[in-house]
This record gives structure tokens, sequence and C-alpha cells, in this order.
């Protein structure tokens, strides 16, 4: 687990977006929800036009009362103090309704994309990736991507209120509205001045975030082997280095997103306590200074209602700017969080495919030629490998651990990309291969069989066309494998959960099912990965007639370290440091005294009837 304390640094596929960039395919999820945003603008730019409308119309009553009080004027101030809010009110719930749904509704296709990426991902790539990260991607980043949207539509309504209070602005005073102008730009390149250092610290506060999600997810998948070895102690403290590295982030984070708006707070009263001194002289003082400047300007002598309402316009002004810039910071996450995700749908696989031929039905001839390969490209584990396995043929693979038995199961199933040389399947190369296609025609069975945490049914019927006969097939192919009687006997049948990777199901019933699960979708080719390495000799003996059933009438490459397996193969193949020493039947290579025989000898022999007789 320590890739968990490896630091914060970025994942491989990890890419860099301008905002312009980012904003543009945030907003492509937005396309199909046009309506919706059309009527949030209009409820926006209605909803900025009635709060700024109250100040106005209370100026002009203002000034009207400068002659006497005039009861029928207050009365409809009133009325319309209460119409604009009613209509303030109502914009700004039509509004905050229609954005939750719209971003919401954008936030399940942004998730179902990454999702849906997320499984078309190569094998390489879930190698160097913890669940966990990858979990925290999809979900926690897609509902930042959201905050974009929300705090755009907030942001717009604020721009939309700007612009308005300064039209109004101007029309009071050109002069005040100049020097209030000169303290925009100011606020803005604070604002900007904080973007560099928001966009990192969300970074970090993601990732770390992600960090704390893989220790937790392979803590409890490895809970068993935790509890065996008493290791709950060390797990805990290295849990504890990685909350504080957390919490130490996310206080960085903290101060950062909560000083921009003290300061520009700061910076605002310092514009609008400026304003308000020279503007109240202009008024107590027509022989100061700045009323002398703003003379000059027709129509610029300021009333008791007029500085009312450019007052009330300071607010109008101000607090918008400082909630874009604030939000600037909670913007910039947002886009960190998009960022994240949108690395993950653009991440390339390593699987070159350059065609979309379709396998029409395969007979399974594989053949390896000049292949060469390795996890790493300075590590091959295969190098000019060649190997011609016929349709219909079933070969067992055997071999010291390393030796690339699985990587030749791996490269049939086009898991990896290989280096160099060709893999053809009845003659197409399989680069040429539609790989969705391609992988319906074969199947797998792994020493550790998974199972979904579902009823034993839907783990059988898993990726299965359903028909009308599926119940009766279902049932023939559990007899096949000698299933149904002990499946009958449980409280549910088939109707019975199997709990978290069928734990409730013991390994040689987890074989049968899988078993069963092949004969299901008849596929051309089979490899069987180890699968009966675990069992033990009377689940074996069981299972044993269960393959002998699912490996009629199909190529079959069995890795097995069961030499009942490998005597019934048509042909071995031993392999070591990825190359082929022997290949043969069982009773050949015994007489050639060679690799096998020893291999015989070391692992196979104590399996076998003869031994157990002697020493039985």
């Amino acid at each position: 687990m320590g890739f968990v304390m490896a630091g914060l640094g970025q994942s491989d596929y990890d890419r860099q977006y301008s905002d312009i960039t980012l904003l543009r395919r945030i907003f492509r999820y937005f396309t199909p929800y046009k309506l919706s945003i059309l009527i949030i603008g209009s409820a926006i730019g209605l909803s900025s036009i009635a709060g700024a409308l109250v100040p106005l119309f209370i100026s002009n009553t203002l000034d009207t009362l400068n002659n006497g009080i005039n009861f029928s004027t207050i009365n409809l101030l009133l009325l319309i103090i209460l119409v604009f809010t009613i209509l303030n009110f109502t914009m700004n719930a039509i509004t905050q309704i229609l954005t939750a749904r719209t971003v919401q509704n954008a936030v399940v296709d942004l998730r179902n994309t990454a999702f849906n990426s997320l499984l078309d991902r190569d094998m390489s790539f879930f190698d160097k990736e913890p669940t966990g990260r990858l979990a925290s991607r999809v979900v926690n980043d897609t509902n930042s991507f959201g905050q974009v949207i929300s705090l755009t539509v907030n942001l717009l309504g604020q721009i939309i209120l700007v612009f308005f209070v300064v039209s109004i602005l101007i029309d009071i005073s050109v002069k005040l509205t100049i020097v209030l102008l000169i303290f925009a730009p100011t606020v803005i390149l604070v604002a900007l001045a904080f973007r560099k250092i928001a966009r990192n610290v969300s970074l970090g506060s993601q990732r770390i975030l992600a960090k704390v999600n893989a220790l937790i997810q392979e803590t409890t998948s490895g809970i068993y082997i935790a509890k065996s070895f008493r290791a709950e102690e060390v797990l805990y403290d290295e849990f504890d280095k990685l909350n504080l590295k957390s919490y130490d982030i996310n206080i960085k984070r903290g101060l950062v997103f909560n000083s921009i708006f003290p300061i520009l707070s700061m910076l605002t009263g310092l514009g609008t306590a400026m304003i308000v001194y020279y503007g109240g002289l202009s008024i107590l003082d027509s022989n100061n200074f700045l009323s002398n400047i703003i003379s000059r300007f027709p129509g610029q002598e300021l009333t008791i209602g007029q500085w009312f309402l450019f007052l009330q316009g300071l607010n109008l002004f101000f607090f918008p700017l400082i909630s874009i810039a604030s939000f600037w910071a909670q913007f910039q996450q947002g886009l960190a969080a998009s960022e994240r995700v949108f690395s993950l749908i653009d991440a390339e696989n390593e699987v070159i495919q350059y065609d979309d031929k379709i396998l029409e039905k395969p007979k399974g001839m594989i053949n390896f030629e000049n292949v060469t390969f390795g996890y790493e490209k300075e590590n091959l584990v295969l190098e000019n490998f060649n190997l011609k396995i016929n349709s219909g043929e079933k070969i067992a693979i055997v071999g010291h651990t390393g030796a690339g038995k699985s990587t030749i199961a791996n490269l049939i199933q086009r898991y990896y990309e290989f280096q160099d040389g060709k893999i053809s399947i009845d003659n197409q190369n399989i680069r040429s291969l539609d790989l969705i296609n391609y992988r319906k025609q074969l199947s797998i069975i792994s020493q550790d069989v998974f199972l979904w945490n579902a009823t034993i049914r839907e783990n059988l019927l898993y990726g299965i066309p359903k028909t009308d006969n599926i119940e009766d097939k279902l049932n023939l192919v559990l007899k096949d494998v000698q299933a149904l009687s002990w499946i009958e006997q449980l409280p549910n049948g088939l109707d019975t959960r199997v709990g978290e990777r069928g734990q409730s199901l013991s390994m040689g019933q987890r074989q049968l099912i899988a078993f069963a699960r092949i004969l299901l979708r008849d596929p051309a080719i089979l490899i069987m990965d180890e699968a009966t390495a675990s069992l033990d000799p009377f689940s074996d003996l069981l299972v044993q007639k269960a393959t002998n059933k699912i490996l009629e009438g199909r190529t079959s490459i069995v890795i097995a370290h069961r030499l009942s397996t490998i005597k019934n193969a048509d042909r071995i193949i031993v392999l070591s440091d990825g190359k082929i020493l022997e290949e043969g039947t069982h009773e050949d290579l015994l007489t050639k005294k060679g690799h096998y025989a020893d291999l015989y000898d070391t692992y196979y022999r104590h399996q076998s009837l003869e031994y157990i007789e002697n020493f039985a």
C-alpha cells in the first residue's frame, strides 16, 4: 500500500486544459437543455432588473417628498416595492429550481460518460490506478463539475446586475461613476491573482481525497488479511498519517478560499469611503474642489434622492464584484475537478485497433508470430514468441511462476498491447477485429472466481441475452456441471444471494457457477487460468467432471497446477522465461525426461493415482 503515501503527483493520464477549453466542454453537456437554460437566463435578467429598480423608485420618491409629504405617493412606492420584491423572489425560485435540475441532469450525463470511459480502459490502466482514486473521479469530481455551472449561473446574474447598475450610476453622476470604476480593475486583478493558487490547492485537495478513498477501499477489500496478521494498528497509523496530510492541505485550501472575501471587502470599503466623502462634499459645499470639477458636467448637480440612489448603487455594484471575485476561487475548484474528469475520459488506450471486422462463426485457430511483449517495455516477458493452436485443440501450458503462462492468456484476450509481432485468430489479425464482438467469442475462468453481490441466477445470466427457453437451458447446464442438486438445497435456490464476491459459497461452488456461465455463453475459445489450483481433492474431482464438459468442442487453453487437467490435454506446452522448451502429450514428454519430467517429479507426481495408491 505504499502508493498512498507516495505524494500527490498526478496520474500518468492527467492532462492540462485551458479554462476556455474546459468551459466549452462543460457547456457541451448542457446543449440538450437549451430551453431550461433560456428560461434560467430570462429569470436571472428579470430578477436582476427587479432588484436594481427598487432603489430607483425610492430615489424618485425622496425627491418628490422634498415638496411635502404625500401619502398616496408613499403608498404607491410601497406597492411597487412589494411587486418588485415578489417578482424578484419568484424569478430567483425559478432560477434555483431549474438550475438544480439542469445541473444534475448534466452531472448524470457526465458521470455516465466517465464511467463508460472507465469501462473502455485497458487492463494496463487498472494495473496502475487504484480503484478508490478512480471512484473519486467518477463520483466526487463530477459533483464538483456541477458546481461550475451553479456558480456560472450566479455569476451571470451578478454580471447583469453590474451592467444595469452602472448604466443608472452614469445617469446620476458621470464623474463619481468614473471614480467608482477605477476600483473595479483593482478588485478583478486581486481575484485573478488568486486564480493559480486556487487551482493548485483545489487539485491538491481532490488528489488527497482520492488517496484517502483508495486507502479505505483497499483496506476493506483486504480486511481478511489485515485481521489475520493483526495489522489493524498499522493500517490505522497509515490512515492517520494520510488523514493529517489531508487536514494540512484542506487548511491551506480553506485559508485561500476564505481570505479572498475579506481582502476584497476591504478594497471596496476604501472605494466606498472615498466616494461617500467626496460625493457628500459636493452636496454640502458647492465651492469645494470636487464640486467645481463636477459642475463642468451639465446636469451633474446631485439631489438628496440621487445621492441616496448612488449610495444604494455602490452596494449593488460592489457586492456583485466581490461575489464574482469570491466565486472565482470556487470556480477554479470546479474547473480543477472537471479537468480530472476530462483527463479520465480522454485517456488513451494502449491496445491498438485499426479496424472493426466482425468475426463470424469463429473456429478458434490462434497463431502467435514473433510476438514480443513486456508489461514494462524494458522488461520483456515474451520475445519473438511463436505458437500455433489449432481449431478445437485443447492445450495445457505449464511452467514455473513468471514463465509467461498468464501473459499468453492476457494477449489472446487483448487486455494488453504487444510491442512487436502478430497474433491472428482464424487468420485474421487480432488488431483488425472489433473488440466487443471478439471478446464475446471467448471466455476465461481464473483461479479467483468473481461473483457479483446478487443472486445465483443473476450471476449465471450476467451478460447473456434473455430468450424464451433460457430457464430450460439454465437447468440443463447446471446438470451438466453437477451444480443443480446443491443449488436446489439452498433456501432460495437460484434466487439465493451469494454475498460480496460470492463469499457465502465455497470455492468449488463458485467454480461450478463459473463453468455453467461458460456453457451458457458457448464461446469458441476458452481459457482456464489455474482455475482449479486452490481446490481441495473432493472439489477438484467434482470440478474436473465439469471441466471435461466445458472443454468439449472448443479451442481450450488450460494453465493448470492439477495433473488431472494436464494429462487430458491434446498438447502440453512447456514454458520457461517466455520461451517454449518442449511440447507434446503427457506420455511423450515424460519419455523425453526433460524439463516437463522435472516439473512432473516436483509438482505433479504426488497428484497421480499411482502415487496416492503407493503412499496412502
